[in-house]
């Protein structure tokens, strides 16, 4: 087992800003933390099913991940951008002018991102196709990096939050701003997960 590589990789994958980072530390700074709990609660669920199906089903799923990636892609990047125009044109409860009040993510939201997060699907499979496969068959090794995994990212997007709860306490007259800021980021994540940037460079 390649230890060093494999919490490199892990580092890398979990604790930088991905749409499930940059959902829940928005979640908290309008919401605060409480509130994006619920949603990030979902997150960790859907981590959880996303990695267990990717440990338990790794050749069946290196065979169906090419034919079923651009369908996830799209998908997934039309969930993204509608997240992120809600984001950039909805106004928090406390706020005034012009668009409708900022909805909580509820947990189904969290959990339906998940299976429509192609960043998550090809982490989850890329973690246990070279770095377990390759070092054992062991169901309960799986089944540990499919815990150690899920608990990393959900311990990152949590700590993302408690920054966003305490960015929306200190800096709430730049809330309009980040919100836009936020939206443009998660846009972005969504379109360049999506394929089409690499297609655009084709063309």
């Amino acid at each position: 087992m390649q230890w060093a590589a494999f919490l490199s990789f892990l580092l890398g994958a979990c604790y930088t800003p991905g749409p499930n980072i940059i959902l829940a530390m928005n979640t908290a700074r309008v919401f605060g933390y409480k509130k994006a709990v619920p949603l990030m609660s979902g997150m960790t669920c859907g981590l959880l099913a996303v990695m267990t199906i990717g440990a338990f089903s790794n050749i069946v799923i290196a065979s169906v991940i090419p034919q079923i990636l651009p369908w996830v892609r799209v998908a997934g990047c039309g969930y993204m951008l509608w997240f992120a125009w809600k984001i950039g044109t909805s106004r928090a409860p406390n706020e005034n002018g012009t668009g409708a009040e900022m909805k909580v993510p509820k947990f189904a939201d969290g959990f339906v991102l998940q299976f429509l997060n192609p960043k998550v699907i090809i982490f989850g499979f890329s973690a246990m196709s070279i770095f377990i496969a390759p070092w054992t068959n062991s169901k309960t090794v799986y089944l540990l990096a499919v815990l150690f995994i899920t608990f990393n990212c959900s311990l990152a997007f949590n700590l993302w939050a408690v920054f966003g709860h305490f960015q929306g306490k200190l800096l709430p007259k730049y809330g309009r701003a980040i919100s836009i800021t936020m939206a443009l980021i998660l846009a972005w994540y969504a379109i360049s997960l999506s394929g089409l940037l690499t297609l655009l460079k084709i063309s």
